[in-house]
């Protein structure tokens, strides 16, 4: 399965990248879902990135439920990541094995950028039994995530820095 979700946001695309890709570790703040995330490996990603990745929780128990995300490709001229998601503590009825997210920033105008996610989610076996319930779920889900991004830049990336 292949989902691909875009949205334009009234920033730069330098400032967005900065937000996604400098501050990855900091995805509780566009991301409704995660109330905390933090880094892996700050400064020690063998591809140029900021970290190697980092951990989402997915509820506000400490021992509850994470996802893992760890970069697996990084070009900041192209401003394009790939990361892979794998789960911690989730429920087994949770449907999928693991997710690949691509995350490319492309400016668009003066101070607009558009971001592309494009997200493979690998699910178990049992999920096919759901599979068009998902295929319809899963999209929504993604472009709730990017509405986030796009309400969080607008509302706190400053028109003066987005320029920088």
């Amino acid at each position: 399965m292949k989902i691909v979700k875009r949205t334009h946001i009234q920033r730069s695309a330098q400032a967005v990248w900065q937000l996604i890709a400098h501050d990855f570790d900091k995805a509780y703040l566009w991301m409704g879902p995660i109330p905390h995330s933090y880094d892996i490996g700050k400064g020690q990603s063998h591809l140029g990135a900021p970290m190697e990745g980092r951990i989402c929780h997915l509820s506000d128990n400490p021992n509850g439920a994470k996802a893992k995300e760890i970069i697996t490709h990084y070009d900041e001229a192209q401003m394009s990541l790939t990361f892979e998601i794998t789960s911690i503590n989730v429920p087994a009825i949770v449907p999928m094995k693991k997710n690949t997210v691509q995350m490319t920033v492309k400016a668009t105008a003066h101070n607009r950028c558009e971001v592309i996610w494009i997200a493979q989610p690998e699910l178990k076996t049992p999920a096919y039994l759901v599979y068009p319930l998902l295929r319809m779920a899963l999209p929504l889900a993604f472009g709730k995530l990017l509405s986030g991004l796009k309400q969080y830049a607008e509302r706190n990336i400053s028109t003066q820095a987005s320029m920088a």
